[in-house]
């Protein structure tokens, strides 16, 4: 009887942990994207998926179609779902702090993926270092024309990474224009990442300085798309150095073919997994494994991810795009 009472005993005991780890549920976090306006958010949403899967999390995912009420209706519906952590990509970087405030009333965690969110207490961001990235494509440019005249387009004037990007490009120039070997012809943001804002930049700066411009610095592919269909336009094809950012196919092809002169890649799968690592931990209720810098959102200094990109020209494009698997060698020389 006293050997029948120790097993059932022991039985007992040794269930406890089975019994209590039925009781732990699966992290529910939620992936908030603003659209597919190119391959390259494809790719994030793929790298995110997966490392979160990976680390045993059910995903739910919303892409807003560039619509910010949308994404702040989507985002109601995950918290209403049990969301624990949620992952957004920010429309409009000062109406998103609307999903911050809802989150933060039913004790939900929001990370800003590579755009921050503004005004608001943004609990943590991940990103690309911007300012590191206009230094990148302003450095290797003026390396190949240290004088002449430049004009520099940054990007959307809503989104915070474009005035990074801008002062990175300003760190560089600089110097060159106080000493006067290069005249700064033109600097605007625009109204989005888009071809037909690149195309409408680019026609104001050859209506201004005729085929005298050497170098147009552009802050994203999408941009630098608009600004080489207008220099083919205007007979200037492969004339004028042209940067890019997101190392998109065509424009690496670009590269290849001499239209473009460089361009960014982005450590997006490093920006995926530090993100899907913190999403979990925070969801699990695990302590930070990470160390954070902070960034200012105008309200708050937020604790962030801040990775270091790489400039992609025609002679790295093998140990750079190909080696990281974001394009193949066979993609890139179709």
């Amino acid at each position: 009887m006293k050997t029948s009472t120790f097993s059932l005993l022991f039985m007992f005991l040794a269930c406890i942990p089975i019994l209590s780890g039925c009781k732990q549920q699966t992290p529910k976090v939620g992936i908030l994207l603003h659209s597919y306006e190119n391959d390259r958010w494809t790719k994030d949403k793929d790298y995110l998926v997966e490392n979160l899967k990976k680390l045993g999390a059910e995903v739910m995912l919303e892409v807003a179609d560039n619509n910010q009420q949308k994404q702040i209706a989507q985002a109601q519906d995950m918290i209403s779902k049990g969301a624990k952590v949620l992952i957004v990509v920010a429309i409009n970087q000062d109406e998103a702090g609307q999903i911050v405030d809802m989150a933060h009333k039913e004790n939900v965690k929001v990370i800003g993926y590579d755009r921050l969110i503004n005004n608001c207490s943004l609990d943590y961001y991940v990103t690309a270092n911007s300012t590191q990235i206009g230094g990148l494509m302003t450095s290797y440019v003026t390396s190949l024309k240290p004088r002449g005249k430049y004009a520099i387009i940054p990007g959307s004037k809503y989104d915070n990474n474009a005035m990074k990007i801008f002062i990175g490009q300003m760190n560089v120039l600089q110097p060159y224009m106080e000493k006067g070997d290069i005249q700064l012809v033109y600097s605007e943001f625009t109204e989005a990442w888009t071809p037909a804002e690149g195309s409408l930049h680019t026609n104001a700066i050859l209506d201004q300085n005729g085929d005298s411009i050497n170098a147009i610095i552009c802050g994203s592919d999408a941009i630098t798309d608009g600004v080489l269909t207008t220099l083919k336009e205007r007979g200037l094809e492969g004339k004028v150095m042209v940067t890019g950012q997101d190392a998109e196919l065509d424009n690496i092809r670009d590269i290849v073919h001499g239209t473009q002169t460089c361009d960014i890649l982005k450590p997006l799968k490093e920006m995926a997994q530090t993100t899907a690592e913190l999403a979990v931990e925070l969801a699990t209720e695990k302590p930070l494994t990470m160390k954070f810098t902070t960034e200012s959102n105008g309200k708050v200094l937020v604790k962030s991810v801040l990775i270091d990109a790489t400039v992609v020209n025609k002679n790295n494009i093998e140990t750079t795009v190909v080696a990281s698997g974001f394009h193949t060698s066979a993609q890139v020389n179709q």
